[in-house]
């Protein structure tokens, strides 16, 4: 049935239909009449790739969605700011029902997206229809990581530091520690963890600021580079002898003495017992780990071709490839969507409206198995005013409530579509069951816990909740609908080539020429009645004490 210029098709999609097939025949049901769920949503053409705007909503500057429900050609596209949660267990079809087909219907729309592809399933399927409509296109691709684009996580911050923004520069670069560091928690005693974030957060300052002073390029401030800087310094640790140990008349200790934040983050491994300062700097290696066993990796980070400027300026779609049967590199993946969003959030308060002009998609598969992302709950209450939407999409309730505990409420009740496709765990069943309510004129439930566990996957069926009306059975149409199941090929992830942006901390280039801007409010003042060039010989003099000294070739 082809969709109509000046109404949505109801009459073979009719709710009381449906509910008899699927539920029996039931009298005074409380579902959602059909005709007045699909007024509330946009209509989107299949074989057209076009829309229908519903007259009865407001939000007709975008049309692009999540899938609520498919009849023959037309889909219910809920275009609106919400969120989305998709629940549905392993081989219930969430990414051929739901994500594959919303990456379809946002292309269409023009959106920008960033999507977490676990096996690469979703970049193989979609791609090739995204690069046809026009779309930059990245790939981090943490399943092989020779092949795609480069992300540096440590550009962004260092960016803000050689532009003076302090604040921002930390900020970025706290964030980095802490998903690096923390992302998995020693549950005996966490105080390692938390001094192996300290100590990261303090090698990224004194990086920064060796390569603002080398007049450095932006690139050669990365994680490659922050690994050589902790053996550069804390090379004693590979010895036995404890006279080598740094002590507190170190010229790195008198540096930080210079710099009360790098301080702040040194001190509790530099001024700690031999014994303690051995801990944390084991604790941080074995949280570097992953980076320092696959050298394409660390390449893959040393460098960055990855426009996060374009993304909500113009249509852009970035895959986050991941492999699904190990989580060692999930914690990067955190790690981009919590720098992007921090970024997007950034620009977008600098427009005119505080928000981008291009909506922003966050599809996040395998949500709940990814580590937890700081301040998440903040993140998606803030989303919606600054045109960011986010799906998530979850396994199970349990795995959830692991990893944001008291938080995965806020994370649920801020997430105004529910799409449950199936599920054998107890406590969602329960979960959904209760929330769809019970019967009129009884306390049996509408949706009984044996029925969720038996909707057909195989024709698409599945539960939606909608913000404040009444639960509905819907079907959903496979991807291969959308494409006639023959994709356009794939984009080819080209091989990465081997960066050159390593660091020599033995040796050092003459610093540029000194400018207060960059430097700590705290450092300007102690020298502030001294000439520029006395300025200079002092910062020389201490980074010859802390890096080395170095003949200045003419």
């Amino acid at each position: 049935m082809e969709i109509s210029d000046n109404e949505y098709p109801i009459e073979s999609y009719d709710n009381n239909t449906v509910s008899d097939n699927l539920l029996g025949k039931i009298k005074n049901s409380k579902f959602e009449n059909m005709t007045t769920f699909s007024a509330q949503f946009a209509k989107y053409n299949i074989n057209t790739g076009t829309f229908i705007p519903s007259k009865k909503i407001k939000y007709n500057t975008h049309n692009g969605g999540v899938p609520l429900g498919t009849n023959d050609n037309s889909v219910l596209v809920d275009s609106s700011d919400s969120h989305t949660m998709v629940l549905g267990s392993t081989g219930s079809k969430k990414s051929r029902l739901v994500i594959m087909p919303m990456v379809r219907i946002l292309a269409d729309a023009g959106e920008s997206m960033v999507i977490s592809d676990p096996k690469s399933e979703i970049h193989e399927r979609t791609s090739g229809y995204l690069k046809q409509k026009g779309y930059d296109i990245s790939v981090i691709n943490l399943r092989n990581p020779s092949l795609g684009d480069t992300w540096n996580p440590l550009y962004i911050p260092f960016l803000y530091y050689k532009l003076g923004d302090f604040d921002k520069a930390y900020e970025f670069a706290n964030d980095i520690a802490t998903n690096l560091c923390l992302a998995e928690m020693t549950v005996k005693d966490p105080f390692w963890d938390y001094s192996s974030r300290d100590l990261f957060f303090g090698l990224e300052l004194l990086l920064f600021k060796y390569c603002y002073e080398n007049s450095q390029d932006l690139n050669c401030s990365n994680i490659a580079n922050l690994l050589r800087l902790r053996n550069y310094l804390f090379k004693s640790y590979y010895s036995n002898s404890k006279s080598n140990i740094i002590d507190s008349s170190s010229a790195l200790n008198q540096y930080m003495n210079n710099d009360f934040i790098t301080s702040a983050a040194l001190i509790g491994t530099v001024n700690a017992p031999e014994k303690t300062q051995a801990s944390i700097l084991s604790t941080f290696d074995e949280k570097m780990r992953c980076f320092t066993i696959q050298p394409q990796l660390l390449n893959l980070l040393s460098s960055n071709n990855i426009n996060l400027d374009s993304i909500g300026d113009r249509k852009t779609a970035i895959f986050v490839i991941m492999p699904d049967e190990k989580t060692t590199y999930h914690k990067l993946v955190t790690l981009f969507i919590k720098q992007s969003y921090e970024y997007i959030v950034y620009k977008a308060q600098r427009k005119r409206n505080g928000m981008m002009p291009i909506r922003v998609n966050y599809i996040l598969d395998e949500f709940a198995s990814l580590p937890s992302i700081k301040d998440f709950p903040s993140m998606i209450s803030a989303a919606r005013s600054r045109n960011i939407r986010f799906t998530l999409v979850v396994q199970n309730k349990h795995q959830l409530l692991g990893k944001y505990e008291s938080d995965a409420t806020t994370i649920q009740s801020n997430c105004n579509n529910w799409i449950f496709l199936t599920s054998r765990e107890l406590d969602m069943l329960h979960e959904i069951s209760i929330l769809c309510g019970q019967k009129k004129n009884s306390d049996k439930p509408l949706v009984p816990m044996d029925f969720l566990q038996h909707l057909n996957k195989d024709k698409g069926e599945a539960l939606v909740l909608s913000g404040r009306l009444y639960p509905i059975i819907t079907r959903f149409a496979d991807i291969k609908k959308y494409d006639g199941d023959q994709p356009l090929p794939a984009t080819i992830m080209k091989p990465i080539h081997q960066t050159n942006n390593q660091l020599d901390f033995s040796r050092r280039n003459s610093p540029k020429q000194s400018d207060d801007r960059f430097q700590h409010k705290n450092v300007v003042d102690s020298v502030s009645d001294k000439s520029e060039y006395d300025l200079q010989r002092e910062l020389e003099k201490k980074f010859d004490e802390l890096f080395g000294t170095v003949d200045v070739e003419n």
